[in-house]
């Protein structure tokens, strides 16, 4: 009988379980009625896989933080009070009237503009080290804009200023070509009081994120220069030494003939090409001794080349030195325009530095001329 008894005391299961959540408080604790206020739950006994409701309906964006903390974003609900549950485990604990639906509309972002200083530079652009202007387009039904809370983060680079309109400068060093999300979250907070007579401050939070095409123009306007020539020197397909021209840029055409028509009648026999000088512009045109072709960046490749003369088909002036080295130095100048965030070649000058000269093939002679090759 005293064994019953004792076994009766001890196994009660009436009180609550030690292992059962509770909530302590929800802050923000009001916000708008269409929902989408982020909210952080502090309790005890939270674990992972707990669920969210508000009002009876389930929050979004749940997330266990730690035994005492969860982050959730409230769901829509009519006005009023509404009961916040937290469930793990199949159980459970309520914070009644925890959390207050306003009838306040959030903010709205309805644009983000990033924009460099460069004329003709497209938004949502960067070069490294640019400086961009980031405007933010943002209205409030209740609230004046100065009175709204504005942050703004970057997967990389630094922001400078506060407010819808700051200047965001892209990082130093990036794989490029590549993607940065600039993000801005627009907070607004107000107090009230409930039907109950409680007093709240609420709090509605909207985010929007925009992405900037990350470019290291002058090393991609560079390397796309230098890959053309060598192309051209191996006399590879003309095709193929001009693939990587825009074919809405009249200078491949252009190019494409010249280089046909090298084909025919040089066979080059060694070159070497400096590093190139590369401009980034963006004002549509770049410069060239007497003469201005269309571009967004210009790259300026000090070149050289030795080719035998094997005919005179479409340079005739080298028809007295067929079977010769000719032997030119000077600066080709290539230009590039950005198509579909993408760095494409649209025309190329050879700018000779000095009349060429040519050479016997057994070295022994060099005959200088007046010759000159410009395009």
């Amino acid at each position: 009988m005293l064994t019953v008894v004792m076994s009766a005391c001890g196994g009660s299961t009436t009180g609550p379980s030690s292992t059962a959540p509770r909530i302590t408080s929800v802050s923000p604790n009001a916000g708008s009625s269409a929902g989408g206020t982020p909210v952080t739950i502090s309790g005890a006994n939270f674990v992972a896989g707990a669920g969210v409701t508000i009002g009876g309906a389930a929050a979004t964006d749940v997330a266990v933080a730690s035994p005492t903390t969860i982050t959730a974003t409230t769901p829509a609900h009519g006005a009023g009070s509404a009961d916040v549950v937290v469930i793990t485990n199949g159980q459970s604990a309520s914070l009644a009237a925890g959390f207050i639906y306003v009838v306040n509309a959030p903010p709205v972002i309805s644009a983000i503009v990033a924009k460099g200083s460069k004329p003709r530079e497209p938004a949502q652009f960067a070069d490294l080290d640019e400086a961009l202007s980031v405007a933010a387009t943002v209205t409030d039904a209740e609230t004046p804009a100065s009175q709204l809370t504005f942050t703004w983060s970057a997967d990389a680079g630094t922001f400078s200023g506060s407010g819808p309109n700051v200047t965001w400068t892209a990082p130093h060093t990036f794989s490029t070509p590549g993607v940065i999300n600039l993000k801005l979250t627009v907070i607004e907070r107000f107090q009230g009081t409930g039907s109950g007579g409680q007093q709240f401050v609420g709090e509605n939070q909207v985010g929007r994120t925009i992405q900037v095409r990350q470019h290291n123009s002058s090393k991609e306007v560079g390397d796309l220069a230098v890959d053309f020539l060598t192309a051209f020197s191996q006399q590879k397909d003309p095709f193929t030494v001009v693939g990587n021209f825009s074919t809405s840029c009249k200078g491949r055409a252009d190019e494409l003939a010249d280089v046909q028509h090298n084909q025919v009648d040089f066979t080059i026999t060694s070159w070497h090409l400096g590093t190139p000088d590369t401009q980034v512009p963006f004002t549509g045109l770049c410069s060239f001794p007497n003469r201005i072709v269309q571009g967004d960046a210009c790259a300026y490749v000090p070149a050289e080349w030795h080719s035998l003369v094997k005919a005179a088909t479409y340079h005739p002036d080298v028809k007295p030195y067929i079977g010769k080295t000719m032997n030119v130095t000077g600066t080709d100048l290539v230009s590039a325009v950005l198509e579909n965030d993408q760095w494409k070649l649209c025309a190329s000058n050879w700018d000779q530095a000095a009349p060429a000269t040519f050479t016997s093939l057994d070295r022994r002679e060099v005959i200088p001329t007046t010759i000159r090759f410009k395009k």
